[in-house]
């Protein structure tokens, strides 16, 4: 298949810390940059030095994912230190599949199918510095190529994070949500996804229908929405009518998403729980001769250092 055909690209999903505010002489060396990236070097060496392996099971499945080793390696953007992470990590406990090479063999559970080339790239951030404390964040980068999912590339970064760098990732508010969207009076792209789930006992459908005990239908709706009042947006947010279990809203704006998932409380369908996202997404096309190169630093760094760019002009 030609290039004009199908396109690979590099995808740079951004998550954020929590903003924390630190004296100096406690966690860190100092009130700089320097400092930050140190602090996450040290965990590194830490966790490296120790051999320790970080172990994360998904509810109800027996699949492991389980991070192994991570390397770390300098460089700055427009005078800043930033630090490229380049993250071994495997799935394991395996009991199904198998793998074939000259020959075909079943998977063990103490097989590992995994990459040593999952790469993030941190950067820190200081707000207000003064000469006893300052204010601090760390922005995460993802190198999302087109040989990994998603899903799991952002799920080892977010791992990496809370588990081994022991830091968080920021818990976003919905009502400050809120107050970023009100500054447009339209929202230009809006998606909504509704989840629900009923029984469908007196459907004609259902075979044995004499010996049926229980019946469950589930049912997923996604629309797609154009120029919304951002009044009538956050009136949405705040009613839970409708006959549905989970509804994802998503808010997209240049390159800046916001998920919105909202389940209904199990003890009482008039409360919602809502969880918070913000995701900036940066992509790149890619040509023949890029994938050749993919995995080499020098163009890791230059991609992420677009993503940088690009995050950047889009805040100012």
């Amino acid at each position: 298949m030609t290039n004009n055909l199908f396109k690979h690209k590099i995808k740079v999903p951004i998550f954020s810390s929590e903003i924390k505010e630190i004296d100096e002489g406690g966690l860190f060396e100092s009130n700089d940059y320097n400092s930050l990236i140190n602090y996450v070097k040290n965990k590194i060496n830490s966790f490296v030095e120790t051999r320790n392996v970080v172990t994360q099971s998904r509810t109800n499945k027996v699949k492991e994912m389980q991070i192994s080793n991570i390397e770390y390696f300098d460089s700055d953007f427009e005078g800043i230190p930033i630090l490229l992470l380049k993250i071994t990590a495997y799935n394991t406990n395996l009991l199904d599949g198998f793998v074939e090479t000259e020959e075909k063999r079943e998977l063990k559970s103490t097989d590992k199918v995994g990459s040593d080339t999952n790469y993030m790239l941190v950067y820190p951030s200081i707000f207000g510095v003064t000469s006893s404390k300052f204010t601090y964040q760390f922005k995460f980068f993802v190198y999302d190529d087109p040989t990994k999912e998603s899903h799991e590339i952002i799920s080892i970064c977010k791992l990496v994070s809370n588990k081994i760098l022991e830091i968080k990732v920021r818990n976003l508010k919905l009502d400050n949500i809120l107050k970023e969207l009100k500054q447009d009076e339209l929202l230009e792209n809006v998606e909504i996804q509704l989840s629900s789930q009923t029984e469908e006992t007196e459907d004609p459908e259902i075979k044995l229908k004499q010996y049926l005990v229980k019946s469950k239908v589930s049912k997923i709706t996604k629309n797609n929405y154009k120029n919304i009042p951002t009044e009538r947006f956050e009136n949405l947010l705040n009613h839970s009518e409708g006959n549905f279990i989970k509804r994802t809203l998503k808010v997209i704006r240049n390159k800046r998403e916001y998920k919105i998932t909202q389940e209904k409380h199990k003890d009482d369908f008039d409360r919602l729980n809502n969880t918070v996202e913000e995701i900036f997404n940066s992509q790149y096309e890619l040509n023949q001769e890029d994938l050749e190169k993919m995995f080499d630093e020098e163009f890791i760094f230059k991609n992420l250092k677009f993503a940088l760019t690009d995050f950047y002009k889009q805040n100012e």
